[in-house]
């Protein structure tokens, strides 16, 4: 089978958030997204929808710089465009040209899914169709304060799921370290609470409250320093018990590599949205397998579904409810995942098995 892809389209979306949310390291006030759309000589499109990075700047890179790289080629020679794409782009091989990167990818699985009539977890390797899936929140609100955030534990709780996240880093250490202990309590001891940090500490203040998390039995302790500052990464894997996770903001196989090598993270997170998409993350999940290193992918519980369901060597799908108002992407698609009991049911559809709403798109698209 040979399918010509004969077209590509990017479509750049905004969507101011009605509440404005904070986490440790900066205030988010909208959510941007940038849509590829591929089309081929029989008729099929795939699609994929980026949502983080400026999307004028990934879309005018694929644009300027990849489309033409694509168009007239076969559709299975995913390896040999991805090649071509990175030799275009390596000279600024992080940051928005290698989401722009992620986001053709993407969108050229779905359409080989599409192709093929399977879901991409079963192409990648059919694992299990039931994933895992923890609730991801926790985030700060004006005026929510530790009620507010009991409130939102208990609600996961509700929904029967048996993990959750928050987030700590941007008040002081003994005011976040209250915001977990209310955490903990509301959702007992036998529930796994994740901590996230964003990057907001240096290694020393990142220890002393990480032993504090370990005293609350967190099950990891994510992203404690900026992600550039590997030492300082490594002081804190070695000096607690607590696993470091890290790698939502890592770029393609090599920064993996380097994270891995400097033995300052215990569980990976790669994004496909970010690294370079599915078909880098694949290479990256096989590294971390033979470095005996689980995943737990970042983001995105649409795509990174299919890879949870895909592999082994997998946690979690990062699960975001409507109700907390942060990801925005239940404006954009015509169905939207609902757990059940703390795990994700994959749809048995092709490609990605998403479909985005036209008049969403319409609403939200920005010149």
């Amino acid at each position: 089978m040979k399918i010509k892809i004969t077209n590509l389209k990017t479509i750049p979306l905004v969507i101011n958030l009605e509440n404005p949310i904070e986490f440790g390291t900066r205030l988010v006030d909208k959510r941007e997204f940038t849509i590829v759309q591929i089309f081929t000589d029989i008729g099929l499109i795939g699609e994929s929808c980026v949502p983080i990075g400026d999307p004028i700047s990934v879309a005018s890179i694929i644009d300027r710089k990849l489309k033409d790289l694509v168009i007239g080629q076969d559709l299975f020679a995913y390896e040999k465009i991805w090649d071509s794409m990175y030799r275009e782009m390596y000279r600024d091989r992080k940051g928005s040209a290698i989401r722009a990167i992620s986001a053709v990818d993407i969108a050229l699985w779905d359409l080989k899914g599409k192709a093929l009539e399977m879901p991409i977890y079963r192409l990648l390797g059919g694992y299990r169709s039931i994933v895992p899936c923890y609730a991801s929140g926790g985030y700060y609100y004006k005026n929510k304060g530790l009620e507010g955030l009991a409130e939102e534990m208990a609600m996961y709780v509700d929904k029967g799921h048996w993990a959750m996240k928050m987030k700590i880093g941007a008040l002081s250490v003994k005011e976040d370290i209250e915001r977990v202990k209310t955490a903990r309590e509301t959702i007992g001891p036998d529930r796994i609470l994740l901590i996230d940090a964003n990057n907001s500490y240096d290694s020393y203040t990142a220890i002393k409250i990480g032993r504090v998390l370990e005293e609350l039995d967190a099950y990891f302790f994510e992203e404690p320093v900026h992600p550039d500052n590997l030492s300082g990464s490594k002081k804190v894997a070695e000096a607690l018990d607590i696993p470091v996770a890290s790698g939502e903001l890592e770029y393609t196989v090599f920064g993996f590599r380097e994270l891995i090598e400097n033995g300052g993270v215990d569980i990976i997170q790669p994004d496909a949205t970010v690294l370079g998409g599915i078909t880098e993350w694949l290479k990256v999940a096989a590294l971390a397998t033979a470095n005996g290193i689980p995943i737990a992918p970042h983001w995105e519980q649409e795509i990174h579904m299919h890879l949870v369901g895909a592999l082994p060597n997998t946690l979690w799908v990062e699960y975001f409810h409507e109700e907390i108002g942060v990801r925005q992407e239940d404006k954009l698609y015509v169905d939207n995942l609902q757990p059940k009991d703390g795990y994700l049911h994959i749809p048995d559809k092709a490609g990605l098995g998403t479909e985005l709403n036209p008049e969403a798109i319409k609403r939200y698209r920005i010149d």
